[in-house]
């Protein structure tokens, strides 16, 4: 009996061991649950502090909390739509050189500007970092001198000197710096026509945009509808042989000369041999900047441009206007840096369009 006692001991303290021994054996496991759960909070998640209080709680709410007034932001200001056409060995009026080309985007780099998309323009998408002030370049006539090819040992390669690569060199010298630009384009999509859909690919995929420019570059003045949805029509088709999916929203005017009055729905919407055409924003020649897409005097169907010369310009050249905003001696656009958010100076407020506006939040600060 004694022998049967002991050996019931014996296994109830085997047992009483090895289940100490296991609750010892999971306890690293537990440590490892930890570190796990720091290694997160390190990598960004779970973070303590980072839990919602009631304060970031209502700045997720209401983003005009985040927006940094010390900028001056006013949306509300003036955005230059700069008309460039050529760029070559010569300065004239509608050509500049490769080395003042450079200037130009220097000027802007170094001063706070930044290149948007017209098409974004036309429909109130300002993506500008906050402080900066939005900048549209445009290039009339689809010269080869916009977009050139060049041989170099056996190969085509972009000509450094050309519009295209200027940019492109700029893209890579600032990779701040948003680079982008409008080509208005007729019949002669800058020369080479071999090389046609290659050039219009790379422009897509690099973020520029196209427009229209007419077949014939004629006075629209003195045309009948028919004749304007021929002219408009004819082009989109063109460009829309070689890139298919592409929307082509934007028109600047031959010698900005605007329809009668009874053809202008002509300009804006249509169709040619079987194809639908609308247009978003209508360009003249230059002369003045532009209003903010949010400002009441904005009228899409003839937007102010600003000639980008220093030749023949009657002090409403580009650099005329950059010294006035250097001088504060007008009020350009400066971004609140939230494309969702329009920001403005209390000043203005008669001005601001709600539809243009549309679904964002409006800012307006004393």
């Amino acid at each position: 009996m004694k022998k049967k006692y002991c050996l019931i001991l014996i296994i109830l303290i085997l047992f009483i061991f090895s289940a100490c021994s296991k609750a010892q054996g999971e306890a690293p496991a537990i440590v490892e649950e930890n570190e796990q759960q720091e290694e997160i909070s390190e990598n960004g998640n779970y973070i303590n502090d980072e839990i919602p209080t009631e304060e970031n709680s209502k700045s997720s709410k209401d983003p005009t909390l985040a927006i940094d007034l010390s900028h001056e932001p006013n949306e509300l200001g003036e955005i230059m739509i700069l008309m460039y056409h050529g760029i070559g060995e010569e300065e004239t009026d509608w050509q500049r050189t490769p080395e003042n080309f450079r200037k130009d985007l220097e000027y802007m780099y170094q001063n706070k500007y930044q290149m948007i998309s017209l098409n974004d323009y036309a429909k109130g998408e300002i993506y500008t970092k906050a402080g900066y002030t939005p900048i549209i370049l445009t290039f009339d006539d689809g010269r080869q001198n916009n977009f050139n090819l060049i041989e170099v040992n056996g190969k085509m390669v972009l000509d450094p000197d050309c519009v295209v690569g200027i940019l492109e060199e700029f893209k890579s010298k600032y990779s701040d710096f948003s680079v982008t630009a409008s080509f208005f384009l007729g019949t002669n999509i800058f020369g080479q026509k071999e090389y046609v859909k290659e050039k219009l690919d790379f422009l897509i995929e690099n973020g520029y945009d196209l427009g229209n420019h007419t077949y014939s570059h004629d006075k629209l003045e003195n045309l009948s509808g028919e004749e304007i949805q021929a002219e408009i029509g004819s082009v989109n088709n063109i460009i829309t042989n070689y890139i298919q999916d592409y929307a082509i929203e934007t028109l600047a005017l031959p010698h900005g000369s605007n329809p009668k009055n009874e053809y202008e729905h002509f300009m804006l919407k249509g169709e040619y041999e079987g194809n639908k055409y609308e247009t978003a924003a209508v360009l003249d020649v230059g002369w003045r900047p532009a209003y903010s897409p949010f400002d009441k005097l904005t009228d899409f169907t003839s937007l102010y441009r600003v000639t980008a010369s220093e030749i023949n310009v009657d002090n409403c050249g580009m650099n005329d206007y950059f010294k006035q905003y250097a001088e504060n001696k007008r009020e350009r656009f400066i971004s609140d840096g939230n494309p969702d958010v329009v920001t403005i100076p209390k000043r203005h407020e008669k001005y601001l369009n709600m539809d243009v506006v549309g679904d964002k939040v409006v800012n307006i600060y004393e």
